[in-house]
């Protein structure tokens, strides 16, 4: 609920301000990381919790195991149900067409009488709630408490995998899982070949500018560059079509 409600702010200030969800969910993530270290180092912190400030321990009933006794947890599981979920409710309802077409063109959106701003909030909310369950599975199946480890920077590498997914629920399984691999292999590669660990973070950065350059050649429109480049070959046609 709470990553369902922050996200939406985002939804709200794009209707309402103009700001781009992007920019402004990144920025409210510095907030969220403020209000997070006061709740554990304050009001939920754990006494015995001396050098590290955290939250009080789950039970052991409240913890999430490894599939098969391996170490891989259901949070895999649970992250692939919901990106099936997600995804078969995009194609397969009205809602979730509604909600296509809001993304794609908020004002054809609003010509036809759909409720844009009600959707965008949704969609926000669905997504922050994504997020927010994406943390629960972290603390119950990983750390067991709240503390400062859970601040890794995975909103920045969501937003590359969303990216290179092209914001398609099923296909952000496969990216996600390479994206993972990238991350596991940091340490790796530093052992084994000497090189810093920060290298993967420039392969990251690498894909994230080609993808953005792909989307940028992708809008171009490439007709009218023809057109400019040769403009005898638009006299030919024209005479040609004479």
């Amino acid at each position: 609920m709470a990553g369902a409600l922050w996200i939406m702010l985002a939804g709200w200030l794009r209707q309402y301000r103009g700001i781009n969800e992007t920019i402004s969910s990144l920025l409210l993530a510095y907030i969220a990381i403020g209000i997070f270290k006061h709740l554990v180092e304050g009001p939920l912190r754990d006494p015995a919790s001396l050098n590290k400030p955290s939250t009080y321990t789950l039970n052991d009933g409240l913890l999430i195991g490894g599939i098969g006794g391996s170490d891989v947890h259901w949070g895999l599981v649970i992250g692939v149900v919901a990106c099936l979920g997600l995804g078969w409710w995009l194609r397969a309802t009205a809602s979730g067409f509604s909600v296509r077409v809001v993304g794609g063109n908020p004002r054809t959106a609003q010509l036809v009488g759909l409720p844009a701003t009600r959707l965008i909030l949704s969609a926000c909310g669905l997504g922050g709630a994504c997020a927010g369950l994406a943390g629960a599975v972290e603390v119950a199946a990983v750390h067991t408490n709240a503390n400062a480890s859970l601040i890794a920077g995975y909103g920045y590498a969501g937003i590359l995998v969303s990216f290179i997914a092209r914001h398609n629920p099923v296909a952000i399984v496969p990216v996600a899982i390479l994206f993972g691999g990238f991350g596991a292999a940091g340490s790796l590669l530093q052992r084994r070949l000497g090189l810093p660990d920060a290298s993967m973070l420039v392969l990251q950065g690498i894909a994230f500018v080609l993808i953005l350059a792909s989307e940028g050649l992708r809008m171009v429109d490439w007709k009218k560059f023809g057109d400019r480049m040769l403009p005898e070959a638009k006299s030919y046609d024209r005479s040609y079509l004479a």
